[in-house]
């Protein structure tokens, strides 16, 4: 077959070219249009036969992208398409393609809403109604988080997964190990996976898009436990080999770990009774929640100091587990607590400082950065104030983090957390709006 160029008002042939085999459609850049490009054409053609490789019984179909400029036209490349018949194609120009790069946060792609399980950073739980369990859960580089998850032999398991990404192209997938499930979440999106936990045992999940170098850190563990069955711990398994002297030692940690929790928890029932948390309900109620559980650790380490005394070490360390267990579920309701206290008695938010606090938490910022604490990367209160011209200094590293990768103060952070600062293709309404809300934070530094 051949392409042929004439001309239509003296029907005289002008030039022809061989293309390869059988020609089904032509296709003229933007030829459809009333503004038609006459620089090249597809030749859209079937049977390729000897013109690639043979993969099977079908071969590639061959599309071949002419330029029809010159006197001579000239074939400039061969693209093998997988496909059947191939039937008609439309060509745009590249500048009038105008993609979204992300989804606006918690989209369900399939009907463009924001899904029911649209999880932010720090909204990650478990959720159990009977054998019905819901998984809230984020992705982000380069983290699954919930990283464990507990589950019945029989239970009935939805995963709600929301990708935290603001940068291009950075698509996570994910799966659960003998589990016959997958989803894909392009940046923004939130998807959703179903089935029943019929197998017992430890199954991985994991991110399965390459997605950085850290790309084999996105994973995390899913047991999956028969109720009727009752399990020995691995600890106890551990604590069974150890000479006594290696059991002294583990009692040690144990209590250490659990003085160094205490301590946290001292911290925030300070901040509470400071701030009177008693004139709101609200707070009053999550702060009765905690105290129920810190109020069980007492007669458990009664139990601890009794065992210890009588020389069963091993025991000991367990009462010390579950003591810990209770400061963690003291921990969890307790610092819930003081977040919605700091709410309270913050200064009001202004409109842009409302915006920009959404624009930090659904940029995935938070993926990152805690306020008050340092995390996987720095602390942010005072951020405006560690830069000469702070405002402007802050907005220019979110508009374009690159550009000052080779600044003193950016290399240090990168050198100390390991990390860089992606561009998370903020707008500049956005980025004017995190400013603020890192103005807004500033106000409100005691409370954090």
């Amino acid at each position: 077959s051949q392409v042929v160029k004439w001309n239509y008002k003296t029907l005289k042939v002008l030039d022809k070219v061989n293309v390869h085999y059988n020609i089904g459609h032509l296709c003229g850049m933007e030829g459809k249009s009333a503004d038609p490009q006459g620089n090249y054409i597809i030749a859209l053609n079937k049977l390729a036969i000897d013109r690639f490789q043979p993969v099977g019984p079908l071969h590639p179909q061959n599309h071949q992208l002419i330029d029809i400029r010159g006197k001579k036209m000239d074939l400039l490349v061969d693209m093998p398409l997988p496909l059947g018949e191939p039937h008609q194609a439309v060509a745009i120009r590249a500048s009038k393609l105008h993609p979204h790069v992300r989804y606006k946060m918690g989209t369900n792609t399939k009907t463009g809403k924001i899904h029911v399980g649209k999880t932010l950073a720090g909204q990650e739980r478990i959720e159990r109604d009977g054998k019905n369990v819901k998984v809230y859960a984020t992705l982000v580089r380069s983290h699954i988080n919930p990283e464990r998850i507990t589950v019945n032999k029989g239970d009935n398991v939805t995963i709600y997964m929301t990708n935290l990404e603001r940068a291009q192209d950075e698509t996570h997938g994910f799966t659960v190990d003998h589990y016959d499930v997958h989803a894909s979440l392009e940046p923004g999106e939130t998807a959703e996976i179903n089935f029943t936990a019929d197998i017992e045992g430890v199954f991985p999940y994991y991110c399965t898009e390459f997605c950085s170098a850290l790309h084999l850190e996105m994973m995390g563990y899913m047991m999956v436990k028969d109720p009727s069955k009752k399990y020995v711990s691995a600890q106890k398994l551990k604590m069974a080999t150890m000479s006594p002297e290696e059991l002294k030692a583990e009692y040690d940690k144990t209590v250490a770990v659990n003085a160094a929790t205490d301590a946290v928890i001292q911290s925030v029932v300070k901040f509470l009774k400071e701030n009177h948390f008693d004139k709101y309900p609200v707070v009053a109620n999550l702060v009765t929640d905690a105290f129920d559980q810190y109020g069980q650790i007492p007669g458990q380490k009664k139990l601890s100091d009794e065992a210890m005394a009588a020389g069963d070490i091993e025991k000991a360390i367990l009462f010390e587990n579950m003591i810990w267990q209770y400061m963690v579920k003291t921990a969890d309701v307790g610092i819930r607590a003081k977040d919605t206290l700091v709410r309270k008695i913050a200064t009001p938010q202004s409109d842009a400082q409302q915006r920009g606090e959404v624009a930090f938490d659904e940029g995935g910022c938070s993926g990152c950065h805690v306020v008050g604490k340092v995390s996987s990367g720095p602390d942010l209160t005072g951020v405006i104030s560690r830069h000469e011209n702070g405002e402007k200094w802050v907005a220019d590293f979110i508009k374009n983090p690159v550009h000052k990768y080779d600044d003193p103060y950016v290399k240090a952070m990168i050198d100390y957390f390991n990390l860089k600062m992606p561009n998370q293709h903020m707008s500049d309404r956005e980025i004017n709006d995190i400013v603020e809300y890192f103005k807004w934070i500033d106000e409100n530094a005691n409370l954090f």
